[in-house]
Order: C-alpha cells, then structure tokens, then sequence
C-alpha cells in the first residue's frame, strides 16, 4: 500500500513547515507526497525544496503559474505506478498524525472506495501541535452502500465535497480529472463525478484535516463575475453530464434541479456578498447574478425552485434589475 499525497503549492511560504511537517509525522510512512509549485512570487519553492532535500519521499516539480486545476490534473498524471491510493493536501493546511494510517484502515475494514474524515477550521495562525493534541482512537465510522442519493449533489448534509478530508483507492478515480473550465470550487463536480463512479464510501466521525482560514489564499480574492462563470459552466456541466443523458432516476429529477438552483444561488449572490465588499461594486454584482441567473432560465429551464421566501425575492430583484431593493434583501436572505 502506497499513498500518493498530490499537493499544489502558490504563495504559502510561511505555512510550507507546518502542511509537509504534518505529512512527515504520519504514522502511515508508506506515503509519497508530489508538489507543484504553480509560479509561487515568494519562497514558496524554496522552502519546498528543502524539505525535499531532506526527504526524498517529497517530489518537487515547478512551473509558471496556470492555475489549480490545471496544477492538481498534472500531479495526477505524474503519479508513480506504485501508488494505489490518492490523497490531496493543499500547502496551507495541515492534517493529523493519524489520518491516512486511520483512513486507509477504515478503508480496507470497509471494502471501500473512499475513507473520509472530518474537517476542522483553523485561523490562520494555528500549528499542527496545538490543534491535533490527542490521539484519534477508535472513532465511529459509517459505511454507506447506496450512493443514489449522494453522487448526483454538488452538496449534501455531510460536506462530501471537499476533496481533501478524503482518501481514495486509486482504481476508483484513476479516468477522473478536474475539469479545466472551472476556475473555482473545483472540488464540486469533481466530488459528483467521484460519488457516480465508486460502489462504496465510509465516513468517520473524526477531525483529522484542518483547513486553514488563509486570508491571503488563492480562494479568497476571486472577482466575482469570475463566481458567476465558473457557477455557470458547473451547471452548464450538470446537465450534460448528468441531466440530458438521463442518468438522473426520475425520481430524482426534481430534486437535483432544486439543488442547481440553492448551488447559483450561494455562488452568484451569497458567496459573492461575502467575499466583496465594497459597497461600490455591489450594484456591478447584482447585475452580473441577474445576468447569470437569466441565462440559466433560457438556457435551462431554470427557475427558483428549492430557495426560501427572501431568497426567491432576492432572485427575483435581480432578474427585474431592481439592485437596490437586492441590496437590501440579501442580508436578510
């Protein structure tokens, strides 16, 4: 048993000791970790490759920055034949001593396809010592046979679509990649297409990976018309990945369109009021989610089915352009 941890790098020399040195405190040492720093502009690169200088388990690669997915879908392809298992850490993070020696028992225990854990948020300046001071012991674990109700959701009630809580036996994904047209929150359809390939999934009542609040990360300065584009090729690709081949049950149908319609919802209009602030792009926002959200209505059918009251009102401002009434629901939303 090998795991292969894939691990893009930009911009995060001051967490590189913490995010390698929870990868090199594994109990499970069968594991080999392959960065690419993706055009880092500090030191990013170098405080990788001293660590690799150290450890030849660490496989440093560099290259001008073209982005996450682009990055994540390389390291894939430059895995050793002798890794049978996946892991993803992102360099700011950090994980648990036990995690993948936990992760890979439950998975054999199961005869699954994916072991998953818990994640933990952590501000910014939390170390691995402080957060993972106690042993894992034996947490309780679920093992779920039937993914119909899971594999076609971009969410569900157990936040299965992160991608690095997670470990996989490599067979399962082994023809899935990242899709290059989503700029961002590349975990989603990715976790759809893992959830409709794999037969059997367990999850463990634990917290075994932090995810680091990073203010400076490449997730938390995103244009917001870049959301938007991004919301829509994912349900552009929800339905023909999906819908119009008709590997939707029926009976499912209503439901998964009620789920698209919650997904542009959070992205065109709630994420985005989060992450931008400025009181001077918010009208240039509730225009680009009207924008959006009519196209999904020509194009799709779309409608907002699966949203709450103020929400509904708040969708339905933007599509008559009146902002300014936007601007006043949305918090209420």
């Amino acid at each position: 048993m090998k795991i292969g941890v894939v691990i893009p790098a930009y911009n995060a020399e001051r967490f590189v000791a913490d995010s390698l040195g929870s990868l090199q405190a594994q109990t499970c040492a069968e594991w080999e970790a392959y960065v690419m720093d993706d055009g880092s502009r500090d030191g990013t690169l170098a405080a990788v490759r001293a660590f690799a200088a150290e450890d030849p388990r660490i496989h440093v690669w560099s290259r001008e920055n073209r982005g996450l997915v682009a990055t994540m879908n390389e390291l894939l392809d430059r895995l050793d034949d002798s890794v049978d298992r996946v892991a993803f850490l992102d360099i700011d993070d950090f994980i648990h001593p036990e995690m993948y020696a936990v992760l890979s028992a439950a998975l054999d225990r199961a005869n699954a396809d994916v072991a998953e854990c818990s994640i933990v948020h952590v501000p910014a300046g939390a170390s691995p010592a402080g957060v993972f001071a106690h042993p894992v012991g034996s947490p309780p674990e679920r093992v779920i046979d039937d993914m119909s109700v899971y594999w076609l959701r971009r969410s569900s009630p157990d936040g299965w679509i992160n991608k690095q809580n997670k470990l996989y036996r490599r067979d399962a994904i082994r023809g899935l990649r990242f899709r290059p047209s989503l700029s961002y929150e590349d975990d989603n359809f990715f976790a759809c297409e893992v959830n409709a390939a794999i037969r059997r999934k367990v999850k463990l009542d634990a917290a075994l990976y932090a995810y680091r609040d990073n203010p400076s990360s490449a997730t938390s300065s995103i244009p917001f018309r870049e959301y938007v584009r991004s919301t829509l090729e994912r349900i552009r690709l929800s339905h023909e990945v999906f819908l119009v081949p008709g590997r939707v049950p029926a009976s499912q149908v209503a439901e998964y369109r009620a789920d698209l319609a919650r997904d542009a919802y959070r992205m065109c209009i709630r994420k985005n009021l989060r992450k931008n602030r400025c009181a001077a792009s918010r009208r240039e926002l509730f225009l680009a989610a009207g924008e959006a959200l009519g196209l999904l209505e020509r194009d799709y059918s779309f409608s907002p089915v699966g949203l709450g009251l103020m929400q509904r009102l708040v969708y339905s401002a933007c599509r008559r352009g009146r902002y300014r009434l936007a601007r006043l629901l949305a918090p209420l939303a």
